[in-house]
């Protein structure tokens, strides 16, 4: 079963180009549904792996094993980044607190959390809405038309006018299978946010926000 996609064409009309299945959309909020409960057993695990590594640096302390220092850094470090990204997760379920992004730093860590470099100038002006919700969404979207493989990539042209800022993503890369289904969610999250999304011609994406500064 199809269902309405949730973005328009280049000319305003509903998408009738990228279905989206229903069935895939419910596996993905299957999988979505876990996420809060994960976050909470993963933070106890990385709250346990602290806790251990301080103790091997105290008894680094007393015996000055330099290798034994060595692996504890790198460690440590892994530990920092995994703690990173489980806070970026964590931010996901708190869909009903608004917050203010400048718009750059939205498309930036958009384009940061699905491992595609953005590239182009983005104006002046900050977003007010559940900024971690909304990147995520942005990303899918971009993601689904970066392709696969490595050293991907999207170019955005961006515009202000008023209180309104239109992005126009690009990419010369085959989008994804799941292209449908990646925009069915990322307008729903968009549009969550008083903005449009529109996929035009030529690989093209067009998101809408209303900017408060």
């Amino acid at each position: 079963m199809t269902i309405d996609v949730g973005h328009l064409d280049e000319d305003g009309n509903p998408c009738t180009e990228h279905a989206a299945s229903l069935e895939a959309l419910l596996v993905f909020a299957t999988i979505g549904s876990r996420v809060a409960s994960f976050n909470h057993d993963i933070a106890s695990k990385l709250q346990g792996m602290m806790m251990a590594l301080d103790e091997i640096e105290e008894l680094h302390d007393r015996v000055g094993d330099s290798d034994l220092r060595r692996a504890t850094e790198t460690a440590q470090a892994s530990l920092k980044e995994a703690s990173a990204l489980l806070s970026a997760n964590r931010s996901l379920t708190r869909t009903g607190t608004k917050s203010k992004a400048a718009l750059r730093d939205l498309v930036k860590t958009a384009g940061d959390r699905v491992g595609v470099d953005i590239r182009g100038s983005v104006p002046d002006g900050e977003v007010e809405a559940a900024i971690p919700l909304l990147a995520q969404g942005i990303g899918l979207a971009i993601d689904a038309i970066a392709g696969t493989g490595r050293a991907r990539f999207v170019d955005v042209i961006a515009s202000r006018e008023g209180t309104r800022a239109t992005l126009v993503f690009a990419s010369t890369a085959d989008p994804t299978k799941t292209l449908g289904e990646s925009l069915a969610l990322a307008g729903f999250v968009i549009k969550r946010a008083n903005g449009e999304l529109r996929c035009g011609r030529d690989r093209r994406l067009h998101v809408q926000l209303p900017l408060v500064g």
